[in-house]
């Protein structure tokens, strides 16, 4: 191990005299000595020997990893906010996440209280077919009471989740406690390799119109979203939801983009310093998705995400709604190093097809940088913003992330809907309905799966939540001493009739069963289906001016 950290020591103490040298030839020596200050040599002794009267001289022992990783995270935090170092459990994770898998056991896990940062820990849909979980034979409302015999109630999510991964081919003991079953279940369950699903929905929203939402950008993203797409038939238009998208690899960004832009168009383009010119990726294939599109945005859409949303912003092939996403314009390039570490460190940054640089300023505090509720949905050239103008000449904005075409602000919820939420009372309830628990709810049918496979591309519930079903809601959170007024109900019945559905479908079909009814709720869905002419006005628009510029 001490060998290891050796090599570690070299690879670091190289880069500390390089800061960059990778790509730039020594090129920060050089201008360190060309400026007067210490020679590399002296800047290599001046770390040793400061290594080394730390670990002779500190009051405490202190590991060789704590220090060395320390220095490489001091270094990287004078760069800017997204290089940064890896110890071997975050080089592993990011690893997992760029290649869509892990290894586990195909289960989603929330905390049974909604809002609560450790307790028991419930399952929250069917697990998949073929997983570990599902051959075992867990369930949806299963709730986790202990791991290898450990209690769990002071757990975080976190802490579950990391406990029940594991390497693939090893064994997890899982206790569960399952509605309706009195004594605790025991479970001996083997590891093994899990998909992440990157494009975790995609359905018709309404008749000919689809709707996908793209996670992360990851090696499987493309190839997803290829077949989701494929999947639907006959449509007249199409919603990309990269809300909450922090975006990922860049050539899946680009494969992306290739999906809805002619051959030959830009899509992004990079500099960095070691080249010293501009990289240009432009799409590589014919366009395949001829719709007119609307692509969704929100403050934690980055990178990525940020590149799709303004190649197809530039080039007027969709209509962006939403809030001005985050503003990250630089490209990291990921280096292994000693001992399964790893760097991220920024070598390039990127610009629309029309020249924006939308990264945010970095030049305060990390914590004012990475606090994007400070950011203005309304820029105007007066804010000194970069102006841009798009094919069609509509004007677009740099610096500090994509502005929409049509802001739309996400609703918040109301104290009422925050209460209910924190309660978890919506998942316990529906477990009550489709166990027969609800006396007035005799006649509550949850549908068979030829219903389920009839209504898969329909928002519509088969389900109501009747009057009478309401009112054994309410009698419900008196029971459970949930304060709240006549009027807090009566107002907010829709929503709530609604999440009770969501759970209902989620913990019987799944997570996009269950999504299909929430999204009626989602202002900014709602108004993208609003706009949806506009952006077929616009898809002209920006084909006139793509054919003139030909």
């Amino acid at each position: 191990m001490k060998h290891g950290f050796v090599g570690l020591l070299v690879a670091i103490l190289l880069m500390s005299s390089l800061v960059g040298g990778l790509l730039g030839n020594n090129a920060a020596v050089k201008a360190l000595t060309a400026a007067g200050a210490v020679s590399s040599n002296e800047f290599l002794t001046n770390f040793t020997e400061a290594l080394n009267v730390i670990q002779i001289n500190y009051v405490d022992d202190v590991g060789a990893d704590k220090l060395i990783y320390g220095s490489i995270k001091g270094m990287l935090r004078t760069l800017d906010p997204h290089s940064q170092f890896m110890d071997p459990k975050d080089f592993s994770k990011l690893r997992d996440d760029q290649h869509s898998r892990y290894y586990g056991l195909g289960i989603r896990v929330r905390p049974l209280v909604a809002g609560m940062r450790g307790g028991r820990h419930v399952i929250v849909e069917p697990p998949s077919i073929g997983t570990p979980a599902q051959k075992k034979g867990l369930r949806a409302n299963d709730v986790i009471t202990k791991i290898e015999g450990e209690p769990i109630d002071y757990w975080t999510q976190e802490e579950v989740i990391s406990r029940l991964k594991g390497p693939k081919g090893t064994i997890v003991n899982v206790t569960i406690e399952r509605p309706g079953v009195l004594d605790p279940l025991e479970f001996a369950i083997t590891r093994d390799e899990i998909p992440i699903l990157m494009v975790p929905f995609a359905f018709e929203v309404r008749p000919g119109i689809g709707y996908v939402k793209v996670d992360r950008f990851a090696e499987t993203t493309a190839d997803e979203l290829q077949a989701k797409l494929s999947e639907m038939k006959n449509l007249t238009g199409l919603i990309l939801d990269l809300r909450d998208n922090p975006g990922g690899l860049l050539n899946q960004a680009i494969a992306v983009s290739d999906f809805f832009l002619p051959k030959n168009e830009l899509i992004v383009s990079t500099r960095g310093r070691a080249d010293g010119s501009a990289r240009l990726y432009e799409a590589p294939g014919e366009e395949k998705i001829t719709v007119p599109m609307i692509v969704l945005i929100n403050k934690h859409s980055a990178s990525a995400s940020e590149i799709v949303a303004g190649a197809l912003q530039d080039h007027d092939r969709a209509l962006i709604v939403g809030e001005t996403s985050f503003g990250k314009g630089l490209v990291q390039s990921v280096y292994t190093l000693e001992n399964n570490t790893g760097l991220l460190l920024t070598t390039a940054k990127y610009y629309t097809p029309s020249g924006r640089l939308i990264q945010r300023d970095y030049s305060s505090s990390l914590i004012e940088y990475f606090n994007i509720d400070a950011g203005d949905d309304n820029p105007t050239p007066g804010k000194e913003r970069e102006v841009r103008h798009t094919d069609a000449n509509r004007t677009v904005y740099g610096g500090g992330g994509i502005t929409p075409d049509v802001i739309e602000p996400v609703r918040e919820l109301n104290r009422f809907e925050l209460l209910l939420r924190s309660k978890g009372v919506y998942n316990t309830y529906a477990q009550m309905l489709t166990s027969g628990e609800v006396p007035s709810a005799k006649h509550f049918k949850i549908p068979d799966a030829g219903e389920t496979v009839a209504r898969k591309n329909s928002p519509t519930p088969v389900l109501e939540i009747t009057d009478a079903i309401f009112e054994d809601f309410r009698r419900f959170l008196h029971d459970r001493h949930i304060e709240f007024t006549d009027e807090d109900l009566t107002k907010n019945a829709d929503f709530v009739k609604r999440r009770i559905l969501q759970e209902v479908f989620t913990n019987s079909f799944g997570l996009q069963e269950g999504f299909k009814i929430d999204i009626q709720d989602d202002n900014q869905v709602q108004k993208a289906l609003e706009v949806m002419p506009q952006a077929k006005e616009l898809m002209m628009s920006g084909r006139n001016a793509s054919a003139k510029k030909r």
